[in-house]
């Protein structure tokens, strides 16, 4: 029993201690959490300040490196101004001493002119841009970069130019007269709004020049190369650009008089509305040019190659393409004057809606070329050879393919002459099928190859009456008795005849001329009539439009 009760009070001990330790445990968790929050915000808040004071100090470092550096850099900027200008100072006295032994020129004797040109050039590559244009002003001032008949020029060639304002060398910024720069580079240069006169550009390198609004005259660029050059709204006269190479150039809005452009070599040429007379384009090869809207008068491109070449709404007189090569060239509305094409190779291009009047094509050979609307009136295409050529809708009245080739059976290849008007042109001896001319508009007085005279299709349905019929076929009898008799004693040759004089008659025929004329193609063309009427007869003639509007009637009658 007592060893009970002692088992009893052990196991309260137990419990109650037990539960001691748990609320204990319990007290000093919920107090663990809070002293943990707080050290944990005074770890950050002392790391936060460590980080700002280590941060003020990386900028109070970096501020002080920093103007440390501009002062260095700013140290630098005056000893290199210094050191340019002490240089540009040495070469005015070295070249003002070698004028006075030299009797103010440089050039006077080789050796000179040698010395001249290794202090220029040095001098050049060590000074910047403001300071090179103060030399070579100095240098043209002083009469050295202008060749006369006594001396030549200072010789500055492989000299590189960047970043240069060449307004600061002309008088009032406006004018330069008689400059030599033969075979420099200019980087980034300036020429606008400046007159350019008699003066030697040859040999040279043009890179992201602007000549725009400038004038240019007596200028030579000859054995030059240009890229993203401005010339655009200027004036050009006597000036040589001969075998050059010319890439991205703007000759936009340019006048243009005794131009030299022969042999060279033109990529992505910009001569949109240019105004041109007297230009020289021959042995040249034009690539993505843009001729559109411009004006052109007397220029030659004799035995020039131009690809992807773009004329459209152009306007050209006096221009020959002897021995051109012409590939996906466009000419669409173009008005010519008396242009000339003969021996040329087209390929590939478009003159539809041009006006070609008079335009000689002697001895072409043109392959997917478009004259489809064109006016080709007297053209000559005399010993032509075409392939896959259309002339649909085109006035090529009186013009000439004498001895031309307008189909080749081999090649399935016709010339499409659809709705033209062949009025009086000449296939003598031309290689061409008569199928091909029945489709044009018209092909009267038109000479076959066989030199015979081809007539058009009476557009009246029993015009000439037919005599194996006694009715009036093809006719509408208004009133009384139309009969036919022979003429003649001819039974081919049949008229209309009255039945009865005192009744009289009166027939009609409608003729649809839908399919032959067109008022905005044909704004001139005519329909003839001819015909024989005795004392009495009357033909009236009446235009319908649209099935409503009464156009032009007219009475004729033998009285």
């Amino acid at each position: 029993m007592a060893i009970q009760d002692q088992a009893t009070q052990t196991s309260h001990y137990r419990k109650k201690h037990s539960l001691i330790l748990k609320d204990g445990l319990q007290f000093v968790s919920s107090l663990i959490i809070p002293v943990m929050l707080g050290v944990f915000t005074v770890v950050t808040t002392i790391h936060q300040q460590k980080t700002a004071r280590e941060q003020r100090l990386e900028d109070l470092n970096e501020s002080r490196h920093q103007r440390l550096e501009d002062l260095n850099e700013s140290r630098y900027q005056r000893l290199q101004e210094e050191n340019h200008q002490r240089d540009l100072a040495t070469i005015v006295i070295d070249v003002a001493n070698m004028f006075k032994k030299n009797n103010g020129s440089l050039t006077s004797d080789n050796v000179t002119a040698t010395i001249a040109r290794v202090k220029a050039l040095t001098t050049f590559r060590q000074l910047d841009a403001q300071r090179n244009i103060q030399i070579i002003r100095f240098l043209y001032e002083s009469g050295q970069l202008t060749k006369t008949a006594q001396r030549p020029s200072l010789d500055l060639s492989t000299a590189k130019f960047c970043n240069m304002d060449f307004r600061e060398l002309a008088v009032n910024e406006k004018q330069l007269d008689e400059l030599s720069l033969t075979g420099v580079a200019l980087l980034n240069a300036t020429f606008e709004d400046i007159e350019i006169s008699n003066s030697n550009f040859a040999n040279i390198q043009l890179n992201n020049v602007n000549f725009s609004l400038g004038t240019l005259h007596a200028i030579k660029f000859s054995f030059s190369r240009f890229n993203d050059v401005n010339l655009s709204y200027g004036q050009l006269r006597n000036v040589n650009f001969s075998s050059s190479v010319l890439v991205n150039v703007n000759f936009s809005f340019v006048s243009m008089f005794e131009v030299q452009l022969p042999l060279i070599q033109l990529k992505h040429g910009n001569f949109s509305f240019v105004v041109l007379f007297n230009g020289d384009f021959s042995s040249a090869r034009l690539e993505n040019v843009n001729f559109s809207g411009a004006r052109l008068n007397n220029i030659d491109f004799s035995s020039t190659v131009l690809f992807n070449v773009d004329f459209s709404h152009s306007q050209l007189a006096n221009v020959t393409f002897f021995r051109a090569t012409l590939h996906r060239a466009n000419f669409s509305f173009v008005e010519f004057y008396g242009p000339i094409f003969t021996h040329a190779q087209l390929n590939i291009v478009n003159f539809s809606s041009a006006i070609l009047v008079s335009a000689n094509f002697t001895d072409i050979k043109a392959s997917y070329t478009d004259f489809e609307e064109t006016s080709c009136v007297g053209a000559h295409f005399d010993g032509a050879v075409f392939s896959n050529c259309s002339f649909w809708l085109a006035n090529i009245k009186r013009a000439s393919f004498r001895k031309s080739l307008l189909e080749i059976p081999t090649l399935s290849s016709i010339v499409d002459f659809s709705f033209a008007n062949l009025y009086g042109a000449n296939f003598e001896n031309a290689s061409v099928l008569y199928n091909q001319l029945q489709g044009a508009l018209s092909i009267q007085d038109v000479v076959l190859p066989n030199r015979t005279l081809a007539h058009d299709t009476n557009l009246i349905n029993n015009g000439h009456a037919d005599c194996s019929a006694s009715s009036v076929d093809g006719w509408t009898l208004l009133r009384g008795d139309i009969t036919t008799v022979m003429f003649d004693a001819s039974s081919a040759n049949c008229r209309f005849q009255l039945q009865s004089f005192d009744i009289g008659a009166a027939m009609k025929q409608h003729v649809n001329l839908s399919h032959k004329w067109d008022s905005d193609s044909w704004p001139y063309s005519e329909a003839v009539l001819r015909g024989h009427t005795s004392i009495g007869v009357s033909i009236q003639l009446t235009g319908i439009i649209n099935e409503r509007y009464i156009y032009a009637p007219k009475r004729l009658s033998n009285l």
